[in-house]
């Protein structure tokens, strides 16, 4: 059985990464592992994976930091994210998902009801280089942008900053998480800079400037609504 899709697992418990390990690849999948933070981040953002398996108890870098720099880089951040954690308790998963994580697991877990998650997760990933919202449509190949049936004009940096809210409506997004998502972490932007191109982008957007909502205290996010602003604004 062969599987051209990609998974990175992140499990510093040797026995458990075996497990893993010998299951995903005899169910076909290419397989990379790492085990711990810093070398499962550079991974997953030299690599892209299809898909993410995430301890969240990591050296190094904790699973929750390695979720949440993943989630703020545009280049890794629609890649499903499956936490594994022996935390069972609600807020810990609560938490896990508030980093960013797509579903999470308890450990102990079976080898079946890991495959099963990983094969929703898997088809839930946009499977073209379109994000849209509403009358709002982002082509990630050619870094375009259209409302309601007109090109809009955003520069770059623009682009990336919308990309990075619509990805994820309703997340708060702090200025220097969207300074990573945008222009990476050699990018010589500072926070209030954010602001103006945020201004940007709100101007493009014309009426349904709105759906880009200022979350005072932390940043810049989405509204989990946009669908609806977008038609009642623009039409």
């Amino acid at each position: 059985m062969t599987n051209t899709q990609h998974i990175l697992c992140i499990e510093d418990e040797v026995d458990i990464q075996e497990i893993i390990a010998y299951n995903l690849r005899r169910a076909g999948y290419k397989l990379t592992l790492a085990s711990d933070g810093i070398n499962g981040l550079e991974l997953a953002q030299t690599q892209t994976p299809d898909l993410i398996l995430l301890d969240i108890m990591l050296p190094g870098l904790s699973g929750m930091q390695v979720c949440e720099r993943l989630k703020a880089d545009l280049k890794t951040q629609l890649i499903p994210i499956i936490m594994l954690s022996a935390r069972s308790e609600e807020v810990d998963v609560i938490s896990g998902l508030t980093h960013g994580a797509d579903d999470y697991i308890t450990k102990p877990f079976s080898q079946a009801e890991l495959l099963a998650r990983i094969k929703v997760a898997l088809r839930r990933t946009p499977s073209t280089k379109m994000l849209s919202i509403g009358s709002l449509s982002l082509n990630l190949e050619a870094y375009t942008c259209d409302l309601n049936g007109q090109t809009l004009k955003l520069t770059t940096t623009e682009f990336k900053l919308l990309h990075t809210l619509m990805a994820q409506p309703g997340r708060a997004f702090s200025r220097e998480q969207l300074i990573l998502s945008a222009l990476g972490e050699q990018s010589e932007v500072v926070d209030r800079n954010v602001d103006v191109h945020i201004r940007g982008v709100r101007k493009q957007l014309g009426k349904a400037s709105t759906a880009i909502e200022t979350v005072r205290g932390v940043g810049y996010r989405c509204d989990p609504n946009f669908t609806e602003t977008l038609l009642n604004e623009v039409l």
